[in-house]
């Protein structure tokens, strides 16, 4: 099944058609088989099987936050949330308008690393740490190093928040906070994901060229979902 995303400019978001930033993440994309498109209407965002919000700067309603729970929870979607660091036009109090219904918090902080890092640059934090979305449909590692830049950290605040990706130890937070900089929520049930990542620029044009950058992006964006419907039903698909 062709995983289909909806790539949301309902929040004001970095648009994916932006041919500068985000070109090669497009079309590297599509070349593996994912349909993605540009998506400004709220209501047609769940009909697709994973849905990105990158970098939004409205905050979240509480009808929206309803909704992304029930893609989550009870429709089997994924939804990745991406951030910045520093609080940057307060990203962070925005992503956490709907992160917090999801066991996390994305700090006000700014994550550096002065040995672990992509050409002597501390912000371009450089980790091996990727404990999800390391392997490909094949189920082949083929993620060992990523860099992230500008991340902020993740705060879990429910014991079952899954890491993704975390720093290496000699990273730091300014603020003093564990260096987790992707985390995830898992609904077992329905095979939804939340995922919220401490930046937003992983997977732009200049770093989705670097380490294994491009494989990690596609993986965290492929998405088979469990669930279809039968008879008005939903029923649990065997993966």
């Amino acid at each position: 099944m062709q995983t289909k995303v909806a790539w949301s400019i309902t929040h004001q978001e970095f648009t994916i058609t932006d041919y500068y930033y985000f070109s090669i993440l497009q079309r590297e994309a599509e070349k593996r088989g994912l349909i993605v498109h540009e998506v400004d209407n709220w209501e047609k965002l769940k009909e697709y099987h994973t849905i990105v919000f990158n970098y939004p700067e409205i905050p979240f309603t509480e009808k929206e936050v309803q909704d992304v729970e029930r893609w989550v929870w009870e429709e089997g979607k994924k939804v990745i949330l991406l951030g910045y660091y520093k609080n940057e036009d307060h990203i962070a109090d925005t992503c956490n308008t709907l992160a917090r219904r999801f066991g996390m918090e994305l700090n006000p902080d700014e994550v550096i690393d002065e040995v672990n890092n992509h050409q002597g640059d501390k912000y371009f934090l450089v980790t091996s740490k990727i404990r999800r979305y390391n392997k490909n449909e094949k189920n082949e590692v083929n993620v060992n190093k990523i860099m992230l830049a500008c991340s902020a950290s993740i705060k879990p605040l429910m014991p079952d928040i899954k890491v993704v990706v975390r720093a290496e130890d000699t990273a730091q937070s300014n603020m003093g906070h564990y260096t987790l900089l992707i985390a995830e929520q898992i609904a077992p049930t329905s095979g939804g994901y939340f995922c919220l990542a401490g930046t937003c620029v992983f997977w732009d044009n200049y770093s989705i060229t670097l380490y294994d950058n491009l494989e990690f992006s596609i993986n965290l964006l492929r998405h088979t979902p469990k669930l279809k419907v039968e008879g008005g039903k939903q029923v649990i698909l065997e993966i």
